[in-house]
């Protein structure tokens, strides 16, 4: 059941329709004007899709409309401290069927143990408050709700430095890669790590996921620095399958890649001890 969009969006989508109409301009010329489908525009105005801050600098700059939906959306985004993509995220993925993940830098969020997601976010935003990283953490562990029961099927490819970088603590990462090992052996995700300093590397461009769905088109959502774009052009989305195929074909089988998570958490455990 899909849960109601929040108050604080739908303020927001008020304000920029508002804006669009005073404008004259219609949500298909707002839509090729950012370069995003009208459908879009119109979760946007409807409040069931965030948006992220520089699009809504973009708005307002193709309105000509001198801040005041970037101030809308200020208003609000300060309601919580959690990034505004981690909800979007966490909606996507009760729905999917399939998702495939590529992740460079560490444990994908999805399978991250407590500690690990705090040690992680605390490494990526450095400014927060504790009661932030907390609430951050909890979003985070609300996501694995969708491993316990019925899973969607979960593919999985990594890149070697995710799996030995050490963050928080070496015992940390012991037990992280414990769970790994534990949700690869009940077959609730299917992961895949490519060999360091592979000959090929087509995920150079950053981690992205790619989610199915039973009823509707396939969506596709890239990281950066301050949260994640989401895309539903059907160009972006095939384009980022390619990639998964690419970095799937150079990487180790699942029982190798279970061999190299045990060795590497094996070393860490003798360091520990």
């Amino acid at each position: 059941m899909d849960r109601p969009p929040k108050p604080e969006l739908i303020r927001l989508g008020l304000v920029i329709q508002k804006t669009r109409k005073k404008a004259k301009i219609t949500q298909v010329q707002l839509a090729k004007a950012l370069s995003v489908v009208p459908s879009t525009v119109s979760a946007w105005e409807c409040g069931t899709r965030r948006l992220s801050e520089q699009s809504a600098r973009d708005i307002d700059r193709e309105l000509g409309s001198s801040g005041v939906v970037h101030r809308a959306w200020k208003a609000a985004n300060d309601a919580t401290g959690v990034p505004e993509w981690y909800e979007e995220v966490e909606q996507l993925e009760r729905k999917i069927s399939e998702l495939r993940e590529y992740q460079n830098q560490m444990i994908p969020g999805l399978i991250q143990t407590e500690a690990y997601a705090h040690a992680a976010n605390r490494d990526t935003s450095p400014g927060a408050s504790e009661a932030e990283l907390e609430e951050m953490v909890k979003s985070r562990m609300r996501r694995q709700a969708i491993l316990e029961t019925d899973p969607p099927l979960i593919y999985m490819v990594l890149e070697a430095n995710a799996v030995t970088r050490v963050i928080g603590s070496r015992k940390i990462l012991s037990d992280q890669l414990g769970e790994v090992l534990s949700l690869m052996e009940k077959r609730v995700v299917r992961l895949q790590v490519v060999p360091p300093n592979p000959g090929c590397h087509p995920g150079g461009a950053g981690p992205f996921r790619v989610y199915s769905f039973p009823d509707k088109p396939m969506v596709a959502s890239a990281e950066y620095q301050q949260g994640e774009i989401l895309m539903d052009d059907s160009g972006k989305v095939q384009a980022c399958l390619s990639i998964f195929s690419s970095v799937q074909a150079e990487a180790w089988s699942p029982g190798q890649t279970a061999d190299f998570i045990r060795k590497v958490k094996e070393e860490l455990d003798e360091y520990t001890a």
